[in-house]
Protein backbone atom coordinates (compact mmCIF):
# COMPACT_ATOMS: atom_id res chain seq x y z
CA UNK A 1 0.00 0.00 0.00
CA UNK A 2 2.88 2.38 0.86
CA UNK A 3 4.36 2.12 -2.50
CA UNK A 4 0.69 3.02 -4.19
CA UNK A 5 0.91 5.92 -2.20
CA UNK A 6 4.36 6.59 -3.57
CA UNK A 7 3.81 5.94 -7.21
CA UNK A 8 0.75 8.58 -6.72
CA UNK A 9 2.65 11.26 -5.30
CA UNK A 10 5.50 10.67 -7.67
CA UNK A 11 3.05 11.14 -10.47
CA UNK A 12 1.41 14.13 -8.95
CA UNK A 13 4.38 15.67 -8.99
CA UNK A 14 5.77 15.23 -12.52
CA UNK A 15 2.29 16.31 -13.10
CA UNK A 16 3.03 19.53 -11.34
CA UNK A 17 5.80 19.63 -13.00
CA UNK A 18 4.40 19.78 -16.47
CA UNK A 19 1.64 22.04 -15.80
CA UNK A 20 4.05 24.71 -14.33
CA UNK A 21 6.78 24.76 -17.76
CA UNK A 22 3.80 24.79 -19.88
CA UNK A 23 2.21 28.01 -18.16
CA UNK A 24 5.51 29.81 -17.86
CA UNK A 25 5.75 28.69 -21.62
CA UNK A 26 2.61 30.22 -22.41
CA UNK A 27 3.84 33.49 -20.47
CA UNK A 28 6.96 33.78 -22.06
CA UNK A 29 5.07 33.06 -25.71
CA UNK A 30 3.28 36.72 -25.30
CA UNK A 31 6.54 38.16 -25.48
CA UNK A 32 8.05 36.71 -28.64
CA UNK A 33 7.66 36.98 -31.85
CA UNK A 34 6.75 34.01 -33.36
CA UNK A 35 4.30 31.73 -34.47
CA UNK A 36 3.12 29.04 -32.19
CA UNK A 37 3.75 25.69 -34.20
CA UNK A 38 7.83 26.82 -34.78
CA UNK A 39 8.76 26.15 -31.06
CA UNK A 40 6.45 23.40 -30.65
CA UNK A 41 8.69 21.78 -33.52
CA UNK A 42 11.57 22.48 -32.61
CA UNK A 43 11.28 21.15 -29.36
CA UNK A 44 9.19 17.92 -30.29
CA UNK A 45 12.20 16.39 -31.72
CA UNK A 46 14.66 16.20 -29.06
CA UNK A 47 11.97 15.40 -26.75
CA UNK A 48 10.68 12.46 -28.92
CA UNK A 49 14.54 11.33 -28.86
CA UNK A 50 14.13 11.80 -25.43
CA UNK A 51 11.30 10.19 -24.69
CA UNK A 52 12.62 6.84 -25.13
CA UNK A 53 15.61 7.11 -22.55
CA UNK A 54 13.04 8.83 -20.06
CA UNK A 55 10.33 6.47 -20.02
CA UNK A 56 12.93 3.55 -18.30
CA UNK A 57 12.84 6.19 -15.43
CA UNK A 58 9.08 6.97 -15.40
CA UNK A 59 8.23 3.48 -15.52
CA UNK A 60 10.89 2.63 -12.29
CA UNK A 61 9.09 6.00 -10.82
CA UNK A 62 5.57 4.45 -11.46
CA UNK A 63 5.76 1.33 -11.40
CA UNK A 64 3.20 -1.53 -12.63
CA UNK A 65 0.60 1.27 -12.17
CA UNK A 66 0.85 3.66 -15.57
CA UNK A 67 2.32 0.92 -17.70
CA UNK A 68 1.04 2.11 -21.14
CA UNK A 69 1.03 5.66 -20.24
CA UNK A 70 4.51 5.39 -19.71
CA UNK A 71 5.73 6.59 -23.38
CA UNK A 72 3.20 9.52 -23.75
CA UNK A 73 3.87 10.81 -19.76
CA UNK A 74 7.61 10.72 -20.71
CA UNK A 75 7.38 12.74 -24.14
CA UNK A 76 5.19 15.38 -22.65
CA UNK A 77 7.33 15.98 -19.41
CA UNK A 78 10.29 16.51 -21.95
CA UNK A 79 8.28 18.46 -24.34
CA UNK A 80 6.94 20.83 -21.68
CA UNK A 81 10.80 20.96 -20.61
CA UNK A 82 12.09 21.77 -23.63
CA UNK A 83 9.44 24.12 -24.46
CA UNK A 84 10.42 25.91 -20.86
CA UNK A 85 14.05 26.28 -21.87
CA UNK A 86 13.58 27.23 -25.34
CA UNK A 87 11.02 30.10 -24.20
CA UNK A 88 13.32 30.79 -21.44
CA UNK A 89 16.71 31.03 -22.53
CA UNK A 90 15.65 33.13 -25.75
CA UNK A 91 13.59 35.53 -23.67
CA UNK A 92 16.37 35.81 -20.93
CA UNK A 93 19.33 35.90 -23.37
CA UNK A 94 18.49 38.05 -25.65
CA UNK A 95 21.43 40.57 -27.14
CA UNK A 96 20.51 44.11 -25.32
CA UNK A 97 22.85 45.33 -28.25
CA UNK A 98 20.51 44.18 -30.92
CA UNK A 99 17.84 46.93 -29.18
CA UNK A 100 15.33 49.00 -30.68
CA UNK A 101 12.31 51.36 -30.80
CA UNK A 102 9.42 49.65 -32.98
CA UNK A 103 6.42 51.61 -33.32
CA UNK A 104 3.70 49.01 -34.07
CA UNK A 105 0.31 50.05 -35.47
CA UNK A 106 -2.81 49.22 -33.90
CA UNK A 107 -4.83 47.13 -36.73
CA UNK A 108 -7.42 45.66 -34.25
CA UNK A 109 -9.43 45.97 -31.14
CA UNK A 110 -11.99 44.16 -29.60
CA UNK A 111 -13.51 42.23 -26.52
CA UNK A 112 -14.26 38.56 -25.85
CA UNK A 113 -17.04 37.98 -23.31
CA UNK A 114 -15.96 34.66 -21.53
CA UNK A 115 -18.04 32.89 -18.82
CA UNK A 116 -16.37 31.25 -15.51
CA UNK A 117 -18.66 29.18 -12.84
CA UNK A 118 -18.35 28.95 -8.78
CA UNK A 119 -19.17 26.27 -6.81
CA UNK A 120 -22.12 27.98 -4.71
CA UNK A 121 -22.42 24.13 -2.51
CA UNK A 122 -22.79 20.56 -3.02
CA UNK A 123 -24.46 20.43 -6.30
CA UNK A 124 -25.27 24.12 -7.29
CA UNK A 125 -22.73 26.41 -9.44
CA UNK A 126 -23.50 29.78 -10.27
CA UNK A 127 -21.36 31.18 -13.81
CA UNK A 128 -21.23 35.02 -14.42
CA UNK A 129 -19.90 36.78 -17.44
CA UNK A 130 -16.66 38.71 -17.73
CA UNK A 131 -14.98 40.93 -20.46
CA UNK A 132 -11.31 40.46 -21.94
CA UNK A 133 -9.97 43.08 -24.10
CA UNK A 134 -7.56 42.52 -26.75
CA UNK A 135 -5.86 44.50 -29.25
CA UNK A 136 -3.75 43.21 -32.39
CA UNK A 137 -0.52 44.85 -33.65
CA UNK A 138 0.90 44.21 -36.95
CA UNK A 139 4.89 43.64 -36.66
CA UNK A 140 7.43 44.52 -39.33
CA UNK A 141 7.49 41.23 -40.78
CA UNK A 142 3.67 41.62 -41.29
CA UNK A 143 2.82 39.11 -38.01
CA UNK A 144 0.05 40.18 -36.25
CA UNK A 145 0.62 39.77 -32.29
CA UNK A 146 -2.51 40.08 -29.87
CA UNK A 147 -2.09 41.37 -26.34
CA UNK A 148 -4.44 41.73 -23.43
CA UNK A 149 -5.06 45.11 -22.23
CA UNK A 150 -6.90 46.47 -19.23
CA UNK A 151 -10.28 48.20 -19.68
CA UNK A 152 -8.89 51.41 -19.20
CA UNK A 153 -6.12 50.69 -21.82
CA UNK A 154 -8.59 49.06 -24.43
CA UNK A 155 -10.38 52.68 -23.66
CA UNK A 156 -6.98 55.20 -24.46
CA UNK A 157 -6.23 53.28 -27.64
CA UNK A 158 -7.37 53.50 -30.47
CA UNK A 159 -7.39 51.35 -34.41
CA UNK A 160 -4.49 53.46 -36.55
CA UNK A 161 -2.62 54.66 -33.25
CA UNK A 162 0.80 53.18 -32.78
CA UNK A 163 2.34 51.44 -29.89
CA UNK A 164 5.80 51.72 -28.72
CA UNK A 165 8.05 48.31 -28.41
CA UNK A 166 11.21 48.19 -27.13
CA UNK A 167 12.61 44.41 -29.15
CA UNK A 168 15.66 42.75 -28.92
CA UNK A 169 16.62 39.75 -30.55
CA UNK A 170 17.17 36.46 -28.48
CA UNK A 171 19.26 33.64 -28.12
CA UNK A 172 17.79 31.36 -30.96
CA UNK A 173 17.60 35.02 -33.03
CA UNK A 174 13.83 35.23 -32.24
CA UNK A 175 12.95 39.07 -31.38
CA UNK A 176 11.26 39.39 -28.25
CA UNK A 177 9.56 42.39 -26.57
CA UNK A 178 11.80 43.80 -23.89
CA UNK A 179 9.44 47.22 -23.06
CA UNK A 180 5.25 47.70 -24.02
CA UNK A 181 4.59 51.08 -23.30
CA UNK A 182 0.78 51.15 -23.33
CA UNK A 183 0.72 54.62 -24.42
CA UNK A 184 0.12 55.46 -27.72
CA UNK A 185 1.23 57.93 -30.42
Amino acid sequence: MKSLTKEIILIFIISLVIILALGFSMGLHSFTIVEWWKPVAVCSLPALAITFLLAGIVRHVTGPLMKYVEYPLAFILSFSTFLLAFYTLNYYKSDPSTAHEYMAPVVRKYSEERTRSRRISRHSYRSEKYTVYFIELEMSDGKIKKQEKTLRQYNNIKTGSKMRLILENGLFDIPVIKKRHTKSK
